[in-house]
């Protein structure tokens, strides 16, 4: 359990800090929007970001168990709402970040993103760590889905939904240690996966989904009078490898992936690929 809750930390933690850095280039990626889908308007994202916590209710509900009893499980999301909640009134007041569309001051954090992340977190602690990992899938799915259209529906800047997952997240680590802390082992009603069953000699054949952003220098003296400016830019794609035993695979854009089992539980890889990116849209400004 403790190291569950290690690994979930250290996931919300660089939100948070990656939240703060990525605020310098907020307009760059406001640009990105603009550019791409400035006429983008839908109020989906005011519902979708309750659909992780209506699942585990439903759940709950119709007599699938979960990690806690009824009531084990309720004090945990109070004391997760409040926290959450305090949390994200608090900073907003404080810092006054304007919305992108200058709506009101109330930008940074998101709310819909915090509240969303906290409730993929919670069914992720109830379901993904004890009946199957597919509802913590779900859930973090449904919490991405929901920050990135905040960002296109030009109510909150990249760095707002950032640091609002991470607080959503944080936020549901601490409801929970309080809660442990309040009940102990009473209301734990299913135990968390096993991993005994597990083949550790599989091939490690995979197929993965990235979304990220790329940065580069940006400014380049050409001449004493003259300078270059690159705005950052995203990237994402999708990636995949076929191993035909547990050191050889292939696949990704062109090229070879090679893979060495250090213990059962992990492993060294590496990959050689060759390939081509299409950026849609680049910009580079002169500056005199």
């Amino acid at each position: 359990y403790e190291q569950m809750v290690f690994s979930e930390a250290t996931l919300a933690v660089p939100l948070i800090l990656g939240g703060a850095v990525v605020s310098l280039y907020d307009t760059d990626f406001r640009r990105l929007r603009n550019g791409y889908v400035r006429s983008f308007h839908h109020d989906y994202d005011d519902y979708l970001q309750y659909l992780p916590a209506v699942a585990m209710l439903g759940l709950k509900i119709g007599g699938v168990q979960g990690r806690s009893s009824w009531s084990r499980m309720l004090v945990s999301e109070a004391i997760t709402a409040s926290i959450m909640g305090a949390t994200i009134n608090t900073v907003k007041h404080t810092a006054n970040v304007t919305r992108p569309d200058g709506s009101n001051n109330h930008s940074f954090p998101s709310g819909h993103t915090a509240m969303a992340f906290m409730a993929a977190t919670m069914l992720h602690k109830e379901y993904g760590t004890t009946r199957s990992p597919w509802y913590s899938i779900g859930g973090y799915t449904v919490a991405t889905a929901t920050a990135v259209s905040r960002m296109l529906n030009n109510k909150h800047w990249l760095s707002d939904v950032m640091v609002g997952a991470g607080i959503g997240i944080l936020s549901t680590e601490v409801g929970y240690f309080l809660t442990d802390l309040i009940f102990k082992d009473k209301g734990i009603t299913h135990s968390y996966l096993g991993f005994e069953t597990f083949n550790y000699q599989r091939n490690p054949s995979f197929f993965g989904i990235y979304m990220g952003f790329s940065l580069m220098p940006t400014k380049f003296n050409l001449a004493p009078d003259v300078r270059l400016k690159a705005s950052p830019g995203s990237t994402a794609g999708f990636e995949g490898a076929w191993f035909m035993n547990r050191y050889i695979g292939f696949g990704g854009y062109i090229g070879s992936y090679l893979s060495y089992p250090v213990t059962n539980r992990f492993l060294l890889g590496t990959k050689l690929l060759i390939g081509c990116n299409y950026s849609p849209a680049s910009r580079i400004s002169a500056l005199g």
